[in-house]
């Protein structure tokens, strides 16, 4: 047994290390299980007098839940032997552009259709909301409460002139700890691992199992499954994580909000 284990590991064909099935499933669900233990057990002590989540919660709740993701991608490199530098973890997690134009035109038809199909779908967390209630303190991504603005988001958050909280909401949490976090740790890390147990259909199991993963956000996983195959495909087959990255962030919404924030804190 453990002779066929070196052998999986050692072949031309499979020059990353993998994970057996069990280990696949154990590496979506205890962030998955992280998440839901910050939010749904430790977050209610937490709660302001009149219920509702105060932002330093929500954002520590954040920080906590994809910084444990980045940190566990990042010792699982450094333990496999990659520099943490873009040239050393540069073909391990495909960290380069597409060198095409037909793999740019190919990325672009997927970005394309994962909105479209993501915008027909939209409808869905009200739809799972109606026999699965969302708690209703739960700040954003819930259907049972309009967001119309950043105030809305952020009632105990005084914008004007506050560039410190401008970074650290759009470029430390939404962009480093989110999208870098959560590209790095199962498109980087964890997508070629998974190449033994499911071949080439190893980027439709990992998206799969990454909209799974939300498990904690249940109302939004009929809607966010065609953008993660889309990620999870741009990542791997088209082999470029930095464009994933991307069209995460762009998924998230975060541009417009980033833009609304500057907007916000020059008091416009």
């Amino acid at each position: 047994m453990k002779k066929n284990s070196l052998k999986n590991q050692t072949s031309p064909n499979l020059p990353v290390p993998q994970y057996s099935l069990l280990m696949i499933l154990f590496m979506f669900t205890w962030p998955g299980l992280w998440f839901c233990f910050l939010i749904y057990i430790v977050g209610p002590h937490f709660f302001n007098a009149d219920g509702t989540v105060p932002t330093w919660l929500f954002h520590l709740i954040w920080l906590l839940g994809n910084g444990a993701e980045l940190v566990v991608a990042l010792v699982i490199l450094r333990r496999e032997g990659c520099k943490l530098t873009w040239n050393g973890l540069r073909d391990r997690i495909n960290l380069r552009w597409p060198n095409s134009w037909n793999k740019w035109l190919i990325i672009l038809g997927v970005i394309v259709v994962c909105y479209f199909v993501g915008d027909w779908l939209s409808f869905t967390p009200q739809w799972v909301a109606s026999f699965m209630p969302v708690p209703t303190w739960i700040p954003f991504n819930n259907p049972s409460q309009a967001i119309n603005s950043l105030k809305d988001g952020y009632p105990d958050v005084n914008f004007i002139g506050n560039w410190w909280f401008v970074f650290y909401r759009w470029v430390i949490l939404g962009f480093i700890c989110n999208m870098v976090g959560e590209e790095l740790y199962y498109r980087g890390m964890l997508m070629p691992k998974m190449k033994g147990v499911f071949g080439r259909w190893y980027w439709v199991a990992n998206g799969f199992l990454f909209t799974l993963k939300h498990f904690y956000f249940y109302w939004n996983i009929v809607s966010i499954f065609p953008y993660d195959f889309g990620f999870a495909f741009i990542a791997g087959p088209i082999g470029s994580l930095p464009i994933a990255i991307l069209s995460h962030w762009l998924s998230n919404m975060e541009p417009f909000t980033l833009f609304w924030g500057i907007k916000a804190a020059l008091g416009l």
